[in-house]
């Protein structure tokens, strides 16, 4: 049994929901699209997307279509025993509520050339629980995770700069998220009922979410930031030559106190207690 997009197969919807026994394999380098494209469509036009509610399809590899650049709208909206899927890495757009409805869906690598997660494209993928987001991603729609409520963890790009209304609704597994610094707009309810997350932050001493995501962020970054400047200097210590205590004069020499990155050597000082050049420490 096979399943394909349109004009490869005929429609393969089932009344089976559950019991994905299909596995589509497409390696046709001339598709640049599967599903419905452009934009102010009518809802009625979710029924020309190929493979929606393909309730019998359980895995997708798409790593054969060098060309294909867009699921468009619906294309895998309804199918429930979908369990994984495999993306080219042309990939740079992803329609409308594009796997809503996924049920069984689990984890996702998104490609590094997406730049724009459009509304819903995960809304109500219960089962979902981890997702790799692209560097290069700068904006979630509206509703891009609603419902996903085993979805524990999400690590935002540094360079998304806006998150849409919902975009997080209901997600209430949802512990960890980081928030970058150049995030600048926050749409309505975007962690309405993340229940774990409103717990977490409340435990910690923060009445609102956001305020809480932003500290942990610059925790992590100044912890990360820590760690790069504690191997610096250790190589550059390695590499001096005379006493214990010249080496380290001269490995701090790097850090100069008239460039950017003075505040960076105060933190590095305060994590590093070196008594005459003989104990370093580190937390």
């Amino acid at each position: 049994m096979s399943c394909t997009p349109e004009p490869y197969a005929n429609d393969c919807r089932t009344h089976h929901p559950g019991e994905g026994t299909v596995t589509l394999i497409i390696r046709d380098p001339n598709i640049t699209i599967i599903g419905i494209g452009g934009m102010n469509l009518n809802f009625r036009d979710r029924n020309e997307a190929p493979l929606i509610e393909c309730e019998s399809l359980l895995r997708v590899d798409l790593k054969g279509c060098t060309k294909l650049t867009q699921l468009g709208n619906w294309a895998f909206e309804g199918c429930y025993s979908l369990t994984s899927m495999a993306l080219p890495d042309g990939l740079t757009q992803l329609g409308n509520n594009v796997f809503m409805n996924c049920w069984s869906l689990t984890s996702v690598a998104l490609p590094d050339g997406l730049t724009q997660l459009d509304d819903g494209v995960f809304y109500d993928c219960s089962s979902l629980t981890s997702v790799s987001l692209p560097d290069g991603l700068t904006e979630l729609g509206n509703y891009v995770f609603d419902g996903c409520s085993s979805l524990t963890s999400v690590a935002l790009p540094d360079g998304v700069t806006q998150l849409g209304d919902n975009a997080f609704y209901l997600c209430s597994s949802l512990t960890s998220v980081s928030l970058p610094d150049g995030l600048t707009q926050l749409g309505d309810r975007v962690f309405y009922n993340c229940s774990s997350l409103t717990s977490a932050a409340n435990s910690a001493g923060f009445s609102d979410v956001v305020p809480y995501l932003r500290n942990r962020y610059k925790c992590v970054t100044l912890r990360k930031l820590f760690l790069r400047l504690l191997r610096k200097y250790n190589q550059a210590v390695n590499e001096a030559n005379g006493t214990e205590a010249e080496k380290h004069a001269t490995a701090l020499a790097f850090f100069q106190t008239d460039n950017p990155s003075t505040l960076d050597v105060g933190l590095f000082l305060q994590k590093m207690n070196i008594s005459g050049g003989m104990e370093r420490k580190v937390w």
